[in-house]
């Protein structure tokens, strides 16, 4: 089973942010799992990351949200 969480941010592609957070995730052995890119240039970027427990994820998205971003999740991803 697998667990993952989503951060959303406003467009545009914010290629440092989108590194800041992935640091923060993958030092609690998350990845980066899918990238939503939004229909228009006004909507939302969604980034998907995925981890092997719960714990992590719970551990990773609250270090996320200190950071300022906005998180949903964690929940089970399934097999």
């Amino acid at each position: 089973m697998s667990f993952m969480f989503e951060v959303y941010y406003l467009a545009p592609e914010d290629p440092g942010r989108e590194a800041r957070i992935l640091s923060v995730v993958s030092a609690h052995d998350g990845v980066l799992d899918y990238r939503e890119l939004p229909e228009t240039s006004t909507g939302s970027i969604c980034l998907t990351y995925d981890f092997a427990a719960l714990e992590q994820a719970e551990a990773a998205a609250q270090s996320v949200q200190n950071c300022g971003e906005y998180v949903e999740g964690p929940y089970d991803y399934g097999d």
